[in-house]
Parts: C-alpha cells; sequence; structure tokens
C-alpha cells in the first residue's frame, strides 16, 4: 500500500502527519531491531529510522513554530 493512500484515509493536518510518521518510524524501529546487525539490511534500516527522526523534529519544530502542534 502506497503511503499516499494511508494519508488520504486519515485526518489531514499537522496532527495526522505527525502521526503517520511516528507509525512508519515504529515499524521500521521494530524492523530494525529484529535484524542482524552488520548486515546491509540493517544498515538500510537503520538510515531510514534516521531519516524519519530527521524529518520528524524538524517537522515538528517548524509546526511548534508556526503554533500549529
Amino acid at each position: 500500500m502506497a503511503w499516499e493512500h494511508l494519508l488520504e484515509n486519515k485526518d489531514s493536518g499537522p496532527q495526522a502527519f505527525l502521526d503517520f510518521v511516528n507509525q512508519r518510524l515504529a515499524k521500521r524501529q521494530r524492523e530494525l531491531d529484529a535484524a542482524v546487525k552488520f548486515s546491509s539490511h540493517y544498515a538500510q534500516v537503520e538510515s531510514i529510522v534516521m531519516e524519519l527522526k530527521a524529518v520528524r523534529t524538524k517537522f515538528v519544530t517548524l509546526m511548534r513554530r508556526e503554533g500549529l502542534l
């Protein structure tokens, strides 16, 4: 299922996007926790987790600055 489809089925707005990012981050963190350390899969998922955390941090900072969260 494409992420666009997941977003379409939820309420719109900053909190909905933050909820979506948190769900994806939790899923990838579970995947990372189950992966064999030092494997190529582990490195790939670790990179995804780091990127999702960075996106979440920047989004929350911006939304708080704008008074939307």
